[in-house]
């Protein structure tokens, strides 16, 4: 196995025509790279590959790499890739059923391998640009104008970037580091795996991708737990409803997360800095912070004569 490295952005395009009659376009993305080297050096492949949101990223990523290393080169297959299926795979339960909004891209110099579900056609403009230009990610905004300017739209386009995740294997560690901003603020912290000498197995990119993706999704997960929670402590939720529902498959899906974060602790020697982030403090965090959210239809409650105003303190 070659040494693999990656990171993934969160990304925020702003488009802004010079006609200030136009309204700016905003588009969103996650973004990570993954450059795959066969151990002969013959299969040599580069994917960019763009989500929704960030743990379905790093799971497709990890998809994808896990293919490459058991199967051989992606882009030149004689027989296509079960793009459908691998994606499938890669959002099934929790995120199938109730992310209404998912979508996934996967590129390859410029060109689209797949997508499902609708994003900002934007998005696949950069990445023609960024093949175009051979440069700096970054220098394809400039390409991308000039694209504009030559179809007869002059535009100047904003990019934010943030990295959400780092990610370093070999053979003898794997090295990540995470950063996932809320609104009840941000969850850091760096982790290295190596081997177990009780229990020695090989360290893949694609098991580290997978368990990245878990931590990601975990510390989302538990910000909208938390705020349901609270919205069922102030009886915000009606019983049965698609939201008490949501409520208790997100809860059972923070279990399940857990557990595999759990088997990857006991199939290799993790060690944290600071520390393994501790999802009950990250949803009571959140609970606390989405008072502020709900206060709106708390006051309504309180108004109503539904909830007690001694018994609640907004």
């Amino acid at each position: 196995m070659k040494d693999f490295k990656t990171s993934l952005l969160r990304e925020k395009f702003i488009i802004k025509p010079d006609d200030k009659k136009e309204s700016p376009i905003i588009a969103l993305s996650n973004r990570i790279v993954i450059h795959l080297i066969s151990e002969d050096g013959i299969d040599d492949e580069t994917f960019i590959i763009r989500t929704q949101n960030m743990h379905s990223c790093t799971r497709f990523a990890a998809a994808l790499i896990k293919e490459f290393y058991e199967r051989g080169t992606i882009a030149n297959r004689i027989r296509p890739m079960p793009w459908e299926n691998i994606w499938s795979d890669v959002i099934k339960g929790y995120e199938r059923d109730w992310n209404t909004e998912i979508w996934g891209a996967v590129y390859h110099k410029g060109r689209i391998l797949f997508k499902d579900g609708e994003y900002h056609p934007f998005l696949d403009i950069i990445e023609k640009c960024d093949v175009a230009n051979k440069k700096e990610y970054a220098e394809s905004i400039k390409y991308a104008e000039e694209a504009f300017s030559q179809a007869g739209k002059k535009v100047h386009i904003e990019h934010d970037s943030n990295i959400a995740l780092v990610v370093s294997t070999n053979k003898e560690q794997a090295k990540c580091g995470i950063i996932v901003r809320s609104a009840s603020g941000t969850t850091t912290f760096n982790y290295v795996a190596t081997p177990n000498p009780d229990n020695p197995r090989p360290i893949q990119p694609y098991t580290t991708l997978t368990v990245a993706a878990a931590f990601l999704e975990s510390i989302q997960l538990a910000f909208q737990v938390g705020m349901m929670n609270k919205k069922q402590d102030y009886n915000l939720i009606e019983k049965f409803s698609d939201e008490d529902r949501k409520h208790k498959r997100a809860e059972t899906r923070l279990g399940n997360l857990d557990r595999a974060i759990t088997n990857y602790e006991q199939s290799f020697h993790v060690t944290y800095r600071p520390q393994r982030p501790v999802v009950s403090e990250i949803v009571e965090r959140a609970a606390t912070h989405s008072i502020k959210i709900l206060k709106p239809q708390i006051e309504a409650k309180l108004s109503g004569g539904e909830l007690d105003e001694s018994e609640w303190v907004i």
